[in-house]
């Protein structure tokens, strides 16, 4: 029984999928499948997977949408994500990385071998992904960097919500892959909308 982990991967290239499904299987692990974003989602959601392995460029709902709701809901926010796309301009990065993804490899420059290696580094008991809270925090005051904070995300009225005018949080949830401390992946999140930036 392959008993690693649950790596989910979301790709619509039926090619790539069995590459992977077939590489994470023989190193034993458990691979659900999905070939676009809509069912890569509903899967997520109700498998809660160790590891998602996502395509951007999906059908029915791409792979940024996914990644966004994928942070956005509770149950999932702190499932590892590995960003797995031809799409490899600096842009695309920045707005994956963003919205939260742990990694971004590029189809075509990485090995099956190479992937697989960021899957193991990132694959930890399920109750240790599943286990700890975020943190929101509130921005009362603005010091030290603040203002390349907001001139960088293009923040034009501080730290408020660009659509509601409502002071956002900082949200910070556990980050798996560093070893030594207490690591954290952030957000700016606006508590009305739920907006991140």
């Amino acid at each position: 029984m392959n008993d690693k982990g649950t790596i989910l991967i979301v790709e619509d290239q039926q090619g790539f999928r069995r590459i992977y499904e077939d590489l994470l299987t023989n190193e034993g692990y458990s691979v659900l499948t999905a070939e676009d974003g809509e069912k890569g989602w509903e899967m997520a959601k109700e498998q809660k997977p160790h590891v998602v392995l996502l395509d951007l460029g999906l059908p029915k709902m791409d792979g940024f949408e996914v990644l966004q709701k994928l942070r956005a809901d509770e149950a999932t926010k702190a499932v590892p994500v590995i960003i797995f796309s031809v799409m490899g301009e600096e842009k695309e990065i920045k707005r994956a990385m963003a919205l939260g993804a742990n990694d971004y490899t590029v189809k075509g420059f990485y090995t099956p071998r190479q992937i697989l290696s960021k899957i193991k580094g990132l694959v930890t008991k399920s109750d240790t992904i599943h286990g700890p809270a975020s943190f929101k925090l509130g921005i009362k005051e603005k010091t030290k960097d603040a203002s390349k904070l907001e001139l960088e995300l293009g923040l034009v009225r501080g730290f408020r919500c660009p659509e509601c005018d409502v002071e956002m949080n900082l949200e910070l949830f556990p980050d798996h892959v560093k070893d030594g401390g207490h690591w954290f992946l952030s957000r700016l999140q606006c508590p009305q909308c739920g907006k991140a930036f």
